[in-house]
């Protein structure tokens, strides 16, 4: 027996089609870009707003829902393209139902974006007009085309790029560079485009390095900056650690530049590295006026080097954490294990009692490590001042290795020379101890088992306070 088919037809499709008023207009909207911020390109993003809207008004079937454009945004990907990302979300709302744009070049430099984009609007029944290249993605051959012509924009994009570094290179190996001074604290450009000194940040940034090179931490310099009201360059007064160990660490302040720092991985998606040896890079002697003296900025290189070695041989995380209420924070070293003590506060029925203990005591819980003698805060308080008044009651045979340091190469070993001899008159003797002081002169006090100090001071100079 044969078998009999009907086909039902659509109704309820044919019945919304038929409640469609047929005088119901297209939402269209626009989308255009200009990559760069060039007077000229610029006036060709105004020309294209102005171009689309007149268009798409006087387009008796279509409706304007908006005119979404990026100025002066790369089109390698849509990631910071927020008028491009704008439209996507208004288009996944039901608001559009047609994109007019210049060309794919314009929508996107990306190949996997652009059809991904294009591929989703498709799902929603929402089609993208490239005006240049005549295509329509709701058409049958349009997303070959698009593929297409998608890929050789693409590789236009990275000829580009490949041009524009192969232009910077040649110019890094002419000693040429430019850097924006807009977050560069200390320098402003001339009306010749020339690196010049701001003098009155300059004379921020010489403190910074003074107050670095007299033992205060990156974090109490920030909090002073802060508390003391002192502008940055955008003229707030927030100031942040990174900021200053970026200011330390910057050649250029004493009027050298090393150029090629870092590198484009990839030109879509713009990913920086760092340039470790995968590139060459150049170093520029003189290439601009300093700001800090080369002897200075090369010695703070070498204190923030033993700094680090410091903290590597006696295992500590940072160095001096919140030295104004924990001076000694990071100071105090056990004799015995070579670790570093930490503060504790013990419970007394007179009060909190502040003490240093090894931090190795007590490392594995319920387990005893170092053996090592705890020591009252007050008491390195006074170890200090005795410390230092004993230098100061033989200044005068420390003068004479002070003034022979003067001539050594180390530029670090010169730099504490030279302040010791000025502070060992200036100071004298002392009845108590300053913070900045001590931060400016002692390296470490060593608390020993049987009792005895060692005060070690930044200079070399060591005294042994014996014990009870």
């Amino acid at each position: 027996m044969a078998r009999r088919i009907t086909v039902i037809p659509p109704q309820r499709q044919q019945q919304e089609l038929a409640e469609e008023p047929k005088s119901k207009k297209v939402r269209v909207a626009a989308y255009c870009r200009v990559s760069t911020d060039q007077e000229e390109q610029l006036s060709s993003y105004e020309n294209q707003i102005k171009y689309y809207k007149t268009m798409i008004e006087e387009h008796p079937e279509y409706e304007l829902v908006d005119i979404y454009a990026d100025e002066g945004i790369s089109g390698t990907n849509t990631k910071k393209r927020a008028e491009f990302n704008r439209m996507i979300s208004d288009c996944r709302k039901r608001k559009i139902d047609r994109v007019v744009t210049k060309s794919i070049s314009r929508f996107a430099r990306n190949t996997l974006d652009c059809l991904n984009y294009v591929r989703e609007l498709q799902a929603l029944n929402i089609a993208i007009i490239f005006e240049n290249e005549n295509i329509n993605t709701l058409d049958g051959q349009g997303e070959v085309l698009i593929t297409i012509l998608a890929s050789l924009s693409q590789n236009t994009s990275k000829q580009i790029s490949d041009n524009t570094k192969w232009g910077i290179h040649r110019r890094y190996e002419q000693g040429q560079f430019k850097i924006s001074t807009k977050r560069f604290l200390g320098y402003d450009h001339d009306e010749n485009d020339k690196m010049v000194i701001n003098r009155g940040q300059a004379k921020i940034v010489k403190r910074i390095y003074e107050e670095y090179l007299s033992g205060k931490t990156t974090d109490y310099i920030t909090r002073i900056l802060i508390k003391e009201g002192v502008k940055n360059w955008n003229g707030s007064t927030t100031w942040h650690t990174t900021t200053l160990q970026s200011i330390l660490g910057n050649e250029k302040y004493m009027g050298d530049a090393i150029l090629q720092k870092g590198y484009t991985v990839d030109f879509l998606t713009k990913t920086r590295a760092k340039n470790e040896g995968q590139l060459q890079s150049f170093y520029v002697e003189e290439s601009h006026e300093a700001i800090i003296e080369p002897n200075m900025w090369k010695g703070t290189q070498l204190e923030m080097k033993r700094r680090k070695m410091y903290l590597e041989e006696h295992g500590i995380l940072s160095y001096g954490i919140n030295v104004e209420r924990n001076p000694f924070s990071s100071k105090v070293i056990c004799g015995e294990c070579n670790k570093a003590y930490s503060r504790k506060g013990w419970k007394t029925q007179y009060g909190t009692r502040l003490v240093w203990q090894c931090t190795e005591r007590y490392k594995i819980k319920g387990i005893v490590g170092c053996i090592n003698r705890h020591v009252d805060e007050e008491t390195l308080h006074q170890a200090f001042v005795m410390g230092w008044n004993s230098l100061v009651s033989e200044k005068e045979k420390h003068k004479i290795r002070w003034k022979e340091q003067q001539g050594v190469e180390d530029l670090l070993v010169k730099y504490r020379a030279a302040e010791f001899l000025k502070l060992i008159d200036e100071v004298g003797m002392v009845s108590e101890m300053n913070t900045d002081h001590m931060l400016a002169t002692l390296e470490c006090i060593k608390v020993f088992e049987n009792g005895c100090l060692g005060i070690g001071f930044l200079d070399g100079s060591e005294v042994l306070l014996q014990g009870e």
